[in-house]
């Protein structure tokens, strides 16, 4: 072979004397004659580049055709021809199949040196001659350096696809580590939006070998970039971020559980915003192992925080995002709602994730009434026995408040049924917020209850209004309860539950829900944990309607807070509010988390735990 490798040499000539006649393109002349020449050149460039694709190495191109670097090199200063998209992709494919990912020796390693400064050159330049040809060909300087990029984009991720370990150079080297090489170089540009693309097309490559796998600090770097919100990728790209690396998973779950722990508890609709904006639920409709894998982080953290409110409605908020998201993933391309949630018997799964608009409210009371006695476990019952459920009470407790809109259809239920046939319902909201398997505390709660319950009803719902001293008399009473249970947030919870489901949902009187409203402003907690379920019964069962009585409660409840004195800072929920701060809460709740994912009560590292329990799962559907 030639200095001119396979080309002739009389061609080689040629195109050398014309890259060096033709300089930087200054003259009129010179920016004629390259517009004549641009299409035989594209197709030497083409054949340039079938030849390095084929070469062995860096260093084998360099010893059989060392014009290659000048020719090159000088092109690339010709802004007449890089202005050329298609002559641009041709030298940009040149240099990058230059490029040697595990360079040999020093003349690779100054190939490579080189190869990044034509690179740079191309991207910052912006001298007067530039500027001059873009002008002639109707450019501006900044669309050309972000086609430029475009270009380049667009080269590495058509090389990503590509890569496979079908492809050895003869040097042995296998094409994955290209795919390495260039997540370590793509580090620093996550926050880059024109990059976005390799970075998708980075993660979504298969790992057909070690090799092929995308560095630690890489996956590291996306993640928080993405999380900050100075990255967008598509779905696709998400889940196989989260699917490769799990740690990337248990950090978006976590920042999540501490943005709402850290701020006061914002309504639902604002909290399904902060939860959909996680992407969190998308990613689950689209990887059952991913939701199985959030699920149980929220789960350990319920366990950890003793069911804090905060807590509960966000586990209601990401199960609604995730119900909405799962039904709009394509039907061929889901897996059914029962692979979410394997430990809960398909009939009761699908009852429970039924919203309550979808069914005639006369067919309430009897849905509810199969719930319960799904959900209720016998005294005396052998667990083991029950083949339909392969779960404990804790879990089925989870799973009525990831779908707590059947608890607030049981508020209003129990406020219009007969009392002869409420005590289903009564039982129902106690489980809710008594999910321990404590058998005489739930005797004590529900004695608590039917005490409050008879209060409520006199007050509420008699034929004939009690005369005022009749009416405080009950009122104090109420309050009285509530005070007594203050320090046992899971007994005040029921109790203002109820208090407030009477308020909103009876046609009773309205001076008895200002009395009974006004008691609770010694506990300012009682009062912003009122206005949160109002605001939770307007959204889940208005259906969008505006409700009269629900609005003029709210405004009661809102004067009330603003006389509100208690040393008890407000936006404190009621758990909350025995803690020693909400960062006590938070740190609790990660905790807990943390410890369920690392095996241990430490530092946020590589969760061992999940890997052992999710890894095949994941390795079959990545």
């Amino acid at each position: 072979m030639s200095h001119t490798g396979p080309f002739p040499e009389r061609l080689v000539e040629f195109w050398m004397g014309k890259a060096v006649e033709w300089g930087q393109a200054l003259t009129p002349a010179t920016r004629h004659d390259v517009a004549l020449h641009l299409g035989q050149l594209r197709a030497f460039l083409g054949r340039l580049l079938l030849e390095l694709r084929v070469a062995g190495s860096t260093q084998e191109v360099m010893r059989a055709a060392p014009f290659v670097g000048q020719f090159l090199g000088r092109l690339c200063w010709n802004s007449f021809v890089t202005a050329d998209k298609e002559s641009r992709g041709c030298l940009l494919q040149c240099l990058h199949s230059m490029y040697s990912v595990q360079p040999q020796g020093s003349l690779e390693l100054k190939a490579n040196q080189w190869i990044q400064n034509v690179l740079c050159h191309l991207l910052t330049e912006d001298s007067g001659t530039v500027q001059t040809v873009l002008k002639h060909v109707g450019w501006t300087l900044r669309d050309y350096h972000s086609e430029l990029l475009r270009d380049m984009v667009a080269l590495l991720v058509n090389d990503v696809r590509k890569a496979s370990c079908s492809e050895i150079h003869t040097r042995g080297v296998c094409s994955c580590d290209r795919i390495h090489g260039l997540s370590v170089s793509c580090t620093l540009l996550v926050t880059c939006p024109e990059a976005a693309p390799l970075i998708g097309a980075l993660l979504e490559c298969p790992s057909v070998c070690p090799k092929a796998a995308p560095s630690e600090a890489f996956l590291h770097a996306v993640n928080e970039a993405l999380l900050s919100q100075r990255l967008v990728l598509e779905e696709q790209a998400v889940v196989a971020l989260w699917t490769r690396s799990l740690v990337s998973l248990e950090r978006a779950t976590l920042q999540l559980l501490e943005l709402v722990l850290s701020d006061p508890q914002p309504p639902m609709q604002e909290l399904e915003e902060q939860v959909t904006g996680s992407l969190l639920p998308r990613a689950s409709a689209l990887s059952c192992p991913l939701f199985l894998v959030v699920s149980d982080i929220f789960r350990a953290a319920l366990r950890g925080a003793s069911g804090s409110r905060a807590l509960r409605s966000l586990l209601q908020a990401f199960t609604r995002c995730f119900l909405q998201a799962w039904g709009q993933v394509e039907p061929q391309d889901r897996l059914p709602l029962t692979a979410f949630f394997p430990s809960t018997p398909v009939s009761v799964l699908m009852a429970l994730v039924q919203r309550p608009a979808d069914l005639p409210e006369d067919a309430w009371p009897a849905h509810l009434l199969w719930i319960g006695r799904c959900l209720q476990m016998p005294r005396g019952h052998n667990e083991a026995a029950d083949a339909r459920w392969r779960c404990g009470p804790f879990d089925r407790w989870l799973l009525l408040v990831q779908n707590g809109h059947w608890v607030d259809v049981a508020c209003q239920l129990l406020v219009t049924s007969d009392p002869q046939v409420s005590a289903p319902l009564v039982w129902l909201l106690m489980f809710y917020h008594h999910p321990d398997d404590n058998e005489h505390k739930r005797t004590q709660a529900l004695a608590v209850a039917e005490a409050a319950l008879f209060h409520l009803r006199a007050l509420f719902c008699s034929a004939c209004p009690p005369p005022p001293p009749r009416q405080q008399e009950h009122v104090q009473v109420l309050g009285g309860l509530l005070t007594a249970h203050s320090q046992h947030p899971s007994t005040a919870g029921l109790l203002l539950r109820l208090s407030v489901s009477f308020c909103a949902f009876s046609s009773g009187p309205v001076s008895a829900a200002v009395e009974l409203l006004d008691v609770m402003k010694v506990h300012s907690e009682f009062v912003h944990d009122a206005i949160t379920l109002l605001t939770g019964f307007e959204c889940g069962l208005s259906g969008g309607e505006a409700n009269p009585r629900l609005r003029r409660i709210q405004d009661i409840l809102r004067c009330v807070r603003v006389g509100t004195n208690s040393g008890v800072p407000q936006g404190l929920s009621v758990e909350a509010a025995h803690s020693s701060d909400v960062s006590a809460l938070v740190t609790d709740a990660k905790q807990s988390a943390i410890a369920f994912t690392t095996g241990g009560p430490r530092d946020v590292s590589l969760p061992n735990a999940l890997f052992s329990s999710y890894t095949p799962f994941l390795a079959g559907n990545g």
